[in-house]
């Protein structure tokens, strides 16, 4: 007998047994279980991969690498970069940035850097569903706050939940949501939900199944509150110890707090805030019902309070930012795992139901649940969408890399939210929607055209000019010329006196060094009545070019635009 079948037999053996090992860890019906659930693991990982790679940069993470760049500049959040976020996020990715230094492919890199935290997410919500199976969203791969601020808070739950409650897993538990603050001051809304729900979750699951006295539990409910407060309370101290309490306040309250003036909330909190109480504690009522429904129908009594209180989390939530969070800053990463927990086991309690239905067509979900199913349509779905197909990196990482080639350190740029990323910012604000409406209303000032002059910006990014206000937009068609796609270059074109053709009289407004060129020939003659010999530094107000010959196609320039090959020759059409 040959020894080829043996040994076909021996490696079918091997993975059947693999299968079966890998089944029985993780709690799944059978190998073929194991195997689709690998096959669509293995999928996520290639899909994740392929988003990181060509899912287009939302402008949130070149703002947030601009804030992480100030402090590998030495700079100080809050005081020399505006910002409205919680430092923890950008004071943690600083030392990697630092590393990785100032190159046009640092969105990649930073976000392949965060992207353990999806998988954190995912290892999270397995652990909470235990028999369930989930999913998170597209922008898990982003970087951004949220995708540090929710593996965190899942962090956080899955220690509450985890096992019988003690001191230890209070403090634990405490200390992460506390990260949560130092990430995003949204965490309120997280900490509300915990406090609404666990004690309602208690209740319909039998408090007398934990083996606890309720003053142990208030103990426990008491330390993890004292550990919550733990790291808001450092970075409050650091910064007020170093004087920026003023603009740490700013940035973080007041500022996100212009949402209440400038956005009205769909069922009218603010004027009827006695009704909005009212709706909350009803639905809340009618979830505290359901939660109860789930937790009688919970086969095993140590999964009934878990069940429960990720039922009563989301809900809470939900209800909160709905009808007290004003809908400019609602995000609803924190609830998506936990909610597709629930939904998964919904999933598998009808994958079951049918599994031993008499169709025959059915009975393929003895061997694949209908999670499984699910998550493949959707695999497929999403690498159909254009934003996977599609590289949308492109545009950002090009701007990056003419930004680096085109200014020094030290250069003042402006730009919208910072996508320039290794360049200071003439204007504080981020032209963000708060701020954009802001200044419509006249609540914050739009001096950029001041701060343009001042601080002798030659350089706008015009990636997001839809986001300029009309004057800010006028101001740099006027006085900006187009070097790249997304560059202008302070500048204008000369023309000619109707008086003399020789003589061009114009006006500079940004004071800076220039160059005057023309696309076809040397330029010579005088300026301001005495011989160009080249590079001069011009100040704001009216100056005079008289050329030796008639001039044709001659453009004022930033010197150092000129000296580095930045014209605006092709985008004119000179």
């Amino acid at each position: 007998m040959s020894p080829r079948p043996a040994r076909s037999t021996t490696k079918s053996s091997q993975r059947g047994s693999l299968a079966q090992r890998g089944a029985h860890y993780f709690g799944m019906s059978g190998p073929a279980e194991f195997i689709a659930a690998t096959a669509l693991f293995v999928l996520l990982i290639a899909l994740s991969i392929l988003n990181v790679l060509r899912r287009s940069f939302d402008s949130d993470e070149s703002q947030h690498l601009h804030v992480i760049w100030g402090w590998t500049r030495g700079f100080v959040q809050y005081r020399d970069n505006f910002d409205n976020h919680m430092p923890l996020f950008h004071i943690m990715f600083a030392p990697v940035a630092g590393l990785i230094g100032e190159r046009p492919t640092i969105l990649y890199w930073m976000r392949f850097i965060l992207l353990p935290m999806y998988f954190v997410a995912a290892w999270c919500t397995y652990h909470l569903g235990v028999a369930f199976f989930s999913r998170y969203y597209s922008s898990g791969f982003e970087f951004r706050t949220d995708n540090l601020w929710t593996p965190i808070w899942l962090l956080c739950v899955t220690v509450l939940i985890g096992r019988a409650t003690s001191v230890r897993r209070a403090l634990v538990a405490g200390l992460l949501l506390g990260l949560c603050f130092g990430v995003s001051m949204k965490s309120t809304l997280l900490l509300l939900s915990l406090l609404l729900g666990a004690p309602v979750a208690l209740v319909v699951a039998s408090r007398g199944k934990f083996n606890k006295s309720w003053a142990d539990l208030v103990q426990c409910a008491v330390l993890f509150l004292a550990a919550t407060a733990i790291v808001p309370a450092i970075i409050m101290i650091f910064f007020a110890l170093n004087g920026v309490w003023r603009d740490f306040r700013y940035g973080v309250f007041n500022f996100n707090f212009l949402t209440d003036r400038l956005y009205k909330n769909p069922i009218l909190y603010k004027n009827h805030p006695a009704v909005a109480v009212i709706i909350f504690l009803s639905a809340l009522f009618v979830a505290a019902y359901i939660s109860r429904r789930i937790a009688r129908a919970s086969h095993h009594s140590e999964a009934a309070f878990p069940r429960a209180l990720i039922f009563l989390v989301c809900a809470t939530y939900v209800l909160a930012l709905r009808i007290f969070w004003p809908p400019i800053s609602r995000t609803y990463s924190p609830f998506y795992p936990l909610a597709f927990v629930m939904c998964s086991g919904a999933l598998l309690t009808l994958s079951d139901r049918l599994a031993s239905h008499e169709w025959r067509v059915f009975r393929i979900l003895q061997s694949t649940p209908l999670p499984a199913f699910v998550a493949l349509v959707e695999f497929f779905l999403l690498l159909g969408t254009r934003s996977v197909r599609r590289d949308g990196t492109r545009s950002e990482a090009t701007l990056l890399r003419n930004v680096l080639a085109l200014t020094e350190p030290s250069d003042y740029i402006f730009d919208a939210k910072g996508e320039t990323i290794f360049r200071q910012r003439c204007f504080r604000p981020v032209l963000e929607r708060i701020t954009m409406k802001a200044i419509r209303r006249g609540i914050i000032t739009d001096t950029t055209p001041e701060q343009f002059v001042e601080t002798h910006t030659c350089v706008v990014a015009t990636i997001m000019v839809e986001r300029f206000s009309l004057s800010t937009r006028h101001f740099v068609k006027h006085d900006y010329l187009p070097v790249t796609h997304n560059l202008r270059v302070a500048g204008t074109i000369l023309k000619s006196s109707p008086e003399n053709p020789r003589r061009c009289n114009f006006e500079v407004v940004i004071p800076a060094t220039y160059k005057i060129i023309s696309r076809d020939a040397s330029v010579s003659g005088t300026l301001d009545g005495t011989p160009y010999i080249g590079a001069r530094f011009l100040a704001a107000g009216p100056h005079t070019f008289d050329s030796a010959s008639t001039p044709d196609n001659l453009v004022l320039l930033w010197s150092q635009a000129v000296d580095r090959h930045f014209t605006p020759f092709h985008s004119l059409h000179l």
